[in-house]
């Protein structure tokens, strides 16, 4: 029993750093989907532009693509996409503050961004605050209920951070199911959580 919590405990802390490299790891996937723009209207004078600025995200080039965004939002500040990379350029860059001010703004302009609200959920899993996160992280996938990436997150939040073992591997599940199942690592949490959920199963059963 003790070595399985310490294993427990092991694997808990091993899963909030790589929550961490995982949203850092998709900065740029993130911001170079159609998803970001898909249902905000969009503004077609501004599309080139707008296409210029992600191709700059992609290339590593972050202050032209911050330039380029910037000037679009001033010249067309009720286009949400713009607002959505900005928040994604200074989450990267750890100014966090500034990247839910971005993404609050382009949630004013599209308030279905689930984008956004996947981006909202992990600011404030760094702050903590693990109930809104959960509840940002629901509010997309209520949305987008295919949105990988907000199940992911989601079952990462409740697996280290709300001990809702459960949930989890539930939305573990969901996530490897809607992405073909080519995340190892998932599988590997998955495998953990269902033998952790067994076993205490079993030795409750034993108690009583």
């Amino acid at each position: 029993m003790a070595s399985n919590l310490i294993l427990r405990k092991f694997m808990t802390h091993f899963i909030k750093i790589l929550f961490a490299i995982f949203i850092s790891s998709v900065l740029l996937a993130c911001s170079s989907t159609n998803q970001v723009v898909k249902n905000d209207g969009g503004n077609s004078r501004y599309a080139a532009e707008f296409k210029d600025a992600l191709t700059a995200m992609q290339a590593g080039d972050i202050e032209s693509a911050k330039t380029a965004l910037i000037a679009i939002t001033e010249k067309a500040p009720n286009y949400s996409g713009p607002w959505t990379n900005l928040g994604i350029i200074s989450a990267g860059q750890r100014q966090y503050d500034q990247a839910e001010n971005y993404f609050y703004q382009a949630l004013k302009c599209q308030e279905r961004n689930t984008v956004a609200m996947n981006w909202l959920g992990y600011l404030s899993s760094v702050k903590k605050d693990f109930s809104a996160a959960s509840n940002w992280y629901s509010r997309a996938i209520a949305i987008d209920p295919k949105y990988a990436e907000a199940h992911l997150n989601l079952a990462m939040l409740y697996e280290a951070n709300l001990n809702r073992p459960k949930a989890a591997l539930d939305h573990y599940r969901i996530y490897q199911t809607q992405t073909g199942g080519k995340n190892t690592l998932v599988s590997a949490w998955i495998r953990n959580l269902e033998e952790n959920m067994n076993y205490v199963a079993t030795n409750s059963e034993v108690v009583r």
